[in-house]
């Protein structure tokens, strides 16, 4: 069990295509946390500050809000399964969210491909509020025990440039890599010479 970090198009991507790759690990599940007031902020909720008040946006119902928002939750789990790994989602529950907020969520994760979506309430009963959530998971590893169907996103041995394009175009959803050599072709040519680059993509 590890915390891969922020982000399925920053932690999770360097995790399966890094570490997964240099030490053999195939993950059996992947655990998405989110929560209503964070989808609201991505679906254009005003900006939230440290030690101000939260707008009443964050703390009244407002779905439609939720649903502009959870296409960010949907990209994390679009690109979580591009790796042949099972998707949780945790929807981390506040006093202030309503069953419709919490249903606009799993409606769209479970449509985005999520193998459950789970609500959770451990900050408010401890151990109790999270059992679902520990069901779901241990569910969702069972049934991919071998992890037969992880993959990585490129060959280990491809250039530097082939393995940006591809996280670009297939996490980041880009269009174009387009990068300017910091260094001219000449130098890059003698430094190849020297055996100091490898070989042209």
């Amino acid at each position: 069990l590890t915390e891969a970090g922020f982000g399925a198009d920053i932690g999770l991507e360097k995790f399966m295509n890094l570490k997964c790759r240099s030490s053999g690990m195939k993950p059996h599940c992947a655990v998405i946390v989110a929560t209503v007031r964070a989808l609201k902020l991505h679906g254009g909720g005003p900006a939230v500050s440290p030690g101000k008040p939260l707008s009443h946006e964050y703390t009244n119902e407002d779905v439609e809000l939720v649903k502009k928002g959870v296409v960010n939750l949907t990209r994390h789990i679009e690109n979580t399964k591009k790796f042949g790994v099972p998707v949780v989602v945790a929807m981390n529950s506040f006093p202030t969210d309503t069953d419709a907020e919490h249903s606009a969520i799993k409606e769209a994760a479970m449509a985005a491909g999520a193998d459950d979506c789970v609500l959770c309430t451990h900050h408010a009963e401890g151990g109790k509020g999270a059992a679902a959530l520990g069901e779901a998971v241990a569910k969702a590893c069972e049934s991919n025990a071998d992890a037969e169907n992880f993959r990585l996103l490129y060959e280990g041995e491809t250039s530097v440039k082939h393995k940006i394009e591809t996280i670009a175009k297939r996490i980041s959803r880009a269009d174009e890599v387009l990068a300017e050599l910091g260094i001219s072709a000449e130098r890059i040519a003698e430094l190849r010479a020297a055996g100091s680059v490898g070989p042209q993509s």
